[in-house]
């Protein structure tokens, strides 16, 4: 709406109001007062003496216009139409069947606001351009709810409860891809500092959140202690896949972006993402890939499309943040788009837009985009999620599940604990072509957790695609793994040798967990690791280029620590003739030998043996576990 012409007609149709005669007497120094908070754009406050008047005149459609305006010009549209109607017929200002027209498309009543808005449109000059395309914008909203609305989406939709909602706003939720954690923002009489907003008399944004019990159920929600929360506005508006990396939006310099990292159950200070993200202008909001590789946020930065756009910036090496780069006119438009998300499957993208094929406000879009070229491609036509997952208000600030069947969203509804409360829907039937391996990480002795670095490399190129850390205090880790690709997953911390697994997913057109408890022995004489990220060709000791990761940590484990010497073992499977089998596997526990000796290792710290079929892990009886006794084991043998 082009608000501040639209006010000017108001204004000339409020100061005809206060002369009416047949206001009641006690009555009219409330409508003086609310005049002058209108006349100073102070709305919440003009509402409420406006309201104060009306319990002396209810039927008046001067006072009841007065409301209605003041609830337009708050972008209350729904709250409108009531006041409308009573005024409607007697009140003779030229926009007030556009004004009816929104607040009949608020209330979902479609057949009713087409009717209003074209009845305005058609008292419209061509020189009226504004007014037109605004006009037209809300009539296209109508066309495409009355699309979306006529073929809902199966779904259900559940409030998260008391533990989780209060009577005050509750919105922007972010989770961890493994929904056991839930991030939210606040405006509690609690906040800190305890301020309270001119602009819509709520308090100002805490953080809080929630974690999942083991019953499914949220606990009960905590405040975010004053490192994060401050007397200003704090707000969550993205967290990684992990739960580790907060992103929190900072209304201080006119909005910025900042991240905050979690270290056992304390989270940092936090630090702002730079001058490469956060400009002059606005940045409102902000998640990351899975992956923890880009960054997607929004800017109403000068060069965009119109309004505010979704930009992309990749980190580099170092851990700063490259420039931005426009999405595009794939996803951007001249309205606003906010509220970015890239699903766990390194390909689906989420995003918020008052064009596209809104029904009104902002909806909730996807597009496939491609993140192997640069500049990142849009691959697919935004599509609208459908009714009622989109409605005629505003969806914004919607995360998904790694599995794609929920979502986690904030609405105002009928059901709801008071304003705003976090939401749940869960629809029957999606598809997420991704693995999602989780545990936790310990030590093998004393099982205590500890923080680990887990590193995912794509076998085939060599190339890191992701840096994971554990909790240290939970030992809780997450990996995402979307499919395509074979897996090499190195696990690492100071003074332990390292745990790897092989995950080949080459194909997949379905959700999957891997749960892996994981334990790490520290550098001591007798521990043994079996590499299960060196590969060798068919029948032959050669190795795989694919093996050089693997082999290479094992080489900075014996360059930072001189004192360590090892047997190199080599095992095979029961199938072919044993002496072979010990031939074979003797020839490619020298080959590893020969690889570290290449690197720099001194050959007398190494010794080999190859053990053929004679020590199997588990019975040769399927391909799976004869995949597991085809190994090559390290054994510390001084230290």
């Amino acid at each position: 709406m082009h608000k501040y012409f639209i006010i000017s007609i108001a204004l000339l149709f409020l100061n005809g109001t206060l002369c009416a005669q047949n206001i009641p007497k006690e009555a009219r120094n409330y409508l003086e007062e609310a005049k002058l908070y209108y006349d100073q754009a102070e709305y919440i406050k003009s509402l409420e003496q406006y309201q104060a008047a009306y319990k002396f005149a209810p039927n008046d459609p001067g006072i009841n216009y007065s409301i209605a305006l003041c609830y337009i010009n708050t972008y209350s549209y729904d709250s409108a139409l009531k006041y409308l109607l009573v005024a409607k017929g007697t009140i003779k200002d030229p926009m007030f069947d556009y004004y009816l027209g929104i607040a009949y498309h608020a209330n979902s009543n479609i057949p009713e606001a087409i009717s209003s808005l074209q009845a305005f449109r058609s008292t419209l000059r061509t020189s009226d351009k504004e007014l037109l395309a605004q006009t037209d914008k809300y009539l296209a909203y109508c066309t495409n709810a009355q699309n979306l609305m006529a073929k809902p989406v199966k779904m259900t939709i559940s409030n998260l409860g008391s533990t989780v909602n209060s009577k005050y706003p509750d919105y922007n939720p972010a989770i961890s891809v493994d929904e056991s954690t839930i991030i939210y923002t606040s405006r509690r009489a609690n906040s800190t500092g305890g301020l309270i907003s001119e602009m819509d008399g709520h308090y100002f944004e805490d953080i809080y959140m929630s974690n999942k019990n083991s019953n499914n159920t949220w606990g009960n929600s905590i405040q975010i202690d004053q490192t994060i929360n401050t007397a200003s506005h704090d707000a969550c508006v993205g967290l990684s896949s992990e739960g580790q990396t907060m992103i929190v939006y900072k209304a201080d310099g006119g909005g910025d972006l900042y991240y905050s990292t979690l270290s056992g159950t304390t989270w940092s200070k936090p630090v702002s993402f730079g001058k490469s993200i956060n400009t002059d202008a606005w940045e409102a909001c902000g998640n990351f890939s899975a992956d923890g590789n880009y960054l997607f946020f929004v800017s109403n930065k000068k060069g965009g499309f119109g309004g505010t756009d979704i930009y992309w910036s990749k980190k580099n090496v170092d851990g700063t943040w490259g420039m931005p780069v426009n999405m595009g006119p794939g996803i951007n438009t001249k309205e606003d788009e906010f509220s970015p998300y890239l699903h766990a499957d390194n390909k689906t993208f989420y995003f918020s837009s008052q064009a596209h094929t809104s029904m009104g406000g902002f909806d909730i879009l996807q597009a496939t985009i491609d993140l192997s070229v640069s500049p990142i491609t849009v691959k697919s036509t935004p599509e609208n999620l459908g009714y009622p997952i989109n409605t005629v208000g505003d969806e914004i600030y919607f995360v998904w599940s790694a599995d794609n069947k929920r979502a986690y969203f904030s609405s105002a509804r009928e059901d709801g604990l008071g304003d705003k409360d976090l939401y749940m829907l869960e629809r029957p039937e999606a598809k997420a072509a991704l693995v999602l391996l989780k545990g936790t990480i310990s030590d093998c002795k004393t099982k205590e957790f500890i923080q680990a670095n887990i590193n995912v490399t794509d076998i085939e190129s060599g190339k890191s695609l992701g840096k994971y850390t554990s909790n240290s205090s939970t030992g809780k880790y997450i990996v995402t793994l979307p499919a395509g690709k074979n897996y090499a997953i190195n696990v690492e911390a100071k003074g332990y040798l390292f745990y790897s697994k092989n995950i080949d997913i080459p194909k997949l057109d379905s959700y999957k967990e891997i749960d892996d408890v994981i334990c790490l022995d520290k550098i001591d004489i007798g521990t043994t690791i079996v590499l299960n990220n060196v590969f060798f060709d068919v029948n032959k000791a050669t190795l795989r280029k694919e093996s050089e990761t693997e082999l290479d940590k094992l080489f900075d484990i014996l360059s930072k620590n001189p004192k360590i010497k090892i047997e190199v073992a080599g095992h095979t499977d029961s199938d072919g003739d044993p002496q072979a089998n010990r031939t074979l596997s003797d020839a490619r526990a020298h080959a590893v030998k020969d690889y570290l000796i290449a690197k720099g290792i001194s050959a007398d710290r190494i010794i080999y043996i190859g053990h053929g079929e004679d020590k199997p892990v588990v019975p040769n009886d399927t391909p799976e576990n004869k995949q597991l006794n085809r190994r090559t084991e390290i054994k510390i043998i001084e230290n």
